[in-house]
Order: C-alpha cells, then sequence, then structure tokens
C-alpha cells in the first residue's frame, strides 16, 4: 500500500463518514454568528511551496485570524470553537488538503512561513523534502505545547513558540523524515486519534 493511497482512502472515507455533522456545524456556526464559517491561512507545503488551508472557524475572528500561533487565543474563542479545538473537530476542513494531495494525513507539521524561516538551513531542506501532515510524531510524544502557551500573548506567545516548541517538534520532524513507513503512520494516526479522548498516550508506539 503506497503512502498516497493510504492517505485517499482513508482521507475520503473519513469525509464521507462524517459528512452529516459537517452539514450540522455549518448550520450551527452560522447561526452562532454571522462571520465566515471557516477561516483561511497559508502554509508551507512539500518543496516550501504556499498552501491555502482552512479550518471551521473557532473564534470571533477575521478570516484569516489562523496566521498566529495556533489561530486566535484567549476569550476570542467561541464555546463552540472550544469544543471544535478540543477535539480537533476544527481541522476536518484539512482533509480536504489531503484529497487535494497538498497534505498526507501523517508528516511533519505544516508551519506558517515566518516559522519555516526560523529552520536551520540543513533542517529546513529535510522537513520539507516530503508533504507536511495533519498529524505528526510530536502529537503523540510532545503533548506540552498548550500548556506551554496558556496564557501568553504577543510577544511572549511567540518567543515560546519559536523558542521551546519548534525546536521540539523540529526534532520529531527529522526523526519521522528518517523513519517513515506505512507502519509508522497508522501508529501516529491512531494514537494522534485516542489522544484525543485520553490525556496521557505512551511514547512506546511512536517508533516501532
Amino acid at each position: 500500500m503506497t503512502k498516497r493511497f493510504f492517505d485517499l482512502v482513508l482521507s475520503i472515507f473519513a469525509v464521507v463518514l462524517t459528512l452529516p455533522v459537517w452539514l450540522i456545524l455549518l448550520i450551527i456556526l452560522r447561526v452562532e454568528s454571522a462571520a465566515p464559517v471557516l477561516t483561511r491561512s497559508h502554509r508551507v507545503g512539500k518543496n516550501g511551496r504556499m498552501v491555502k488551508v482552512w479550518e471551521f472557524r473557532s473564534a470571533l475572528a477575521e478570516p484569516d485570524a489562523m496566521e498566529t500561533v495556533g489561530g486566535c487565543h484567549g476569550e476570542q474563542i467561541t464555546r463552540v470553537g472550544a469544543i471544535l479545538r478540543r477535539s480537533g473537530i476544527a481541522r476536518w476542513p484539512l482533509l480536504l488538503n489531503v484529497i487535494r494531495g497538498d497534505f498526507s494525513l501523517v508528516g511533519p507539521r505544516a508551519e506558517l512561513p515566518r516559522y519555516v524561516g526560523c529552520y536551520p538551513t540543513d533542517i529546513r531542506k529535510s522537513v520539507l523534502s516530503i508533504k507536511p501532515g495533519l498529524f505528526d510524531l510530536a502529537s503523540v510524544s510532545f503533548r506540552q505545547e498548550t500548556q506551554l502557551l496558556a496564557g501568553l500573548q504577543g510577544d511572549d506567545l511567540e518567543e515560546c513558540y519559536v523558542e521551546k516548541i519548534l525546536p521540539v517538534r523540529l526534532e520529531y520532524a527529522q526523526r519521522y523524515v528518517e523513519n517513515h513507513t506505512i507502519r509508522l503512520d497508522f501508529s501516529i494516526l491512531v494514537n494522534s486519534l485516542l489522544g484525543v479522548f485520553q490525556r496521557d498516550v505512551t511514547k512506546k508506539n511512536a517508533i516501532p
């Protein structure tokens, strides 16, 4: 089974299976606010190509508000948006990027251009040599990002992300590039999904 076939089959199945939920969410988000139901941003994809991505709106913000660390923070997050983020449902539209071929289900995190500019040259070439993913090795093994960013704003938020979180994510991204297989992808995918329901996900299955 090739990685592209794996991505297509699972992504199409997931979209078809959850389509009724998509329709319900579109209605709920429209009723909740007159703001667009989707937020837009650009991420750096394979070989440095810019990719436009969409997510369900989770905050009272402009359509391009995702151009920050993790999107909007603090009191702007709506009641429904908090649930969408916590459950990961906010990211469901990214499945369309997988179907289009911009993303893989599993791969290095797709970052904003300004953060890719912080990558060391050799690491940038390695990490951008494959498609970014909806899930990555860091989503299984590194689960402190939310706690580290909690309560931070502005320059403090940016500094924390660049100095403490980004280097760890890059380390895991390199490990993935060097070890990725369909078996590893499946392991990361399963453990990432389990992580939505469980606070503690064991690390021992991250790399077979």
